[in-house]
């Protein structure tokens, strides 16, 4: 986070940039001198975009690129800018089309026959269409209720969040595992992938967590946001509802730094699952490629980007 600070030192007032961090428990704070007497706010602005954009072009990475991180940077600015233009009606109209779009296709990626008109009657309209299931209609009223929650939620990633996250997403479903840990083993039938012993999650959960607070202000946040639930995911620690947990979690840290949700398009779904695969192997190249790409879409399907 930069802040504008002015100082007054020997009778001449100073302005700085200033950005904290956190690094090995320890508060880093770095200092810019950006010039003397008063400064127009709009000059500020531009001067803590550039100081911001450096900070985060100068973090470490395993796994993003510069040139990726000139992109994601470049999808934010001109995303804050476009919806910084819209009146408070467009941005609500904005606002419901996309996360209708994601309620469909993060639900459709788990197996929900609803079709995105199905999914905007239920969660925009409260109609009920004919022929689908009970579950899926809750599962498409929870997943947005999830949504509502994260846009309302203050503090920080923490293991409360996530079974908070997981009991809306499976109310009214399977109320017996909703917001708890799985106490069986689980399997993927046709897979190979193997996840951990259900005696071991909650700890695991605990060192991911552990994991985000050591790291969230040493890697660019969208490397954060998309390990993050990778490495959630690959705990598999629920019964049910993992993925959306995993997806919701993902665009939670996103929203957090500033930065756009991610939609994953149902009409990607192999290829998104195939990464999430490679994930498992901790190898997050290809997820990572696939949320960015995915990104790119959402904002040009809304004609923010060209």
């Amino acid at each position: 986070m930069v802040y504008h600070e002015a100082r007054m030192v020997k009778g001449k007032l100073q302005n700085y940039l200033v950005s904290n961090s956190r690094e090995n428990g320890k508060w880093a704070k770095e200092s810019r001198f950006i010039g003397y007497g008063k400064i127009a706010k709009d000059k500020i602005k531009l001067l803590k975009e550039e100081f911001e954009r450096e900070i985060l072009m100068s973090l470490a990475s395993n796994n993003l690129t510069k040139d990726q991180i000139s992109k994601i940077e470049n999808l934010k600015k001109t995303y804050i800018e476009k919806v910084g233009d819209l009146s408070k009606e467009e941005f609500e109209k904005f606002e419901h089309a996309f996360f209708t779009e994601l309620t469909y296709n993060s639900n459709a990626i788990e197996g929900s026959s609803l079709s995105l008109e199905d999914t905007r009657l239920i969660v925009n309209e409260g109609i009920t269409p004919d022929g689908k299931t009970l579950r899926e209609i809750n599962e498409a009223k929870n997943h947005t209720e999830s949504i509502h929650f994260i846009n309302s939620y203050k503090g920080d990633l923490n293991e409360e969040l996530i079974l908070r996250i997981h009991a809306i997403i499976l109310k009214n479903i399977s109320e017996r595992f909703a917001g708890r840990y799985r106490e069986t083993n689980v399997r993927i039938f046709g897979s190979d992938v193997h996840f951990p012993d259900a005696i071991k999650v909650q700890q695991l959960v605990k060192n991911v967590v552990y994991w985000y607070k050591k790291n969230k202000t040493q890697l660019h946040p969208f490397e954060l946001a998309v390990v993050f639930s990778m490495k959630l995911v690959s705990i598999h620690p629920f019964i049910d509802g993992n993925g959306r947990v995993s997806r919701l979690v993902m665009n939670f840290i996103l929203k957090k730094n500033g930065y756009p949700w991610i939609n994953i398009y149902m009409k990607q779904r192999s290829n998104y699952l195939k990464a999430v695969r490679v994930a498992n192997d901790e190898k997050y190249e290809s997820i990572i490629n696939h949320c960015i790409l995915a990104l790119e879409e959402n904002l040009r399907s809304f004609k923010i980007i060209e």
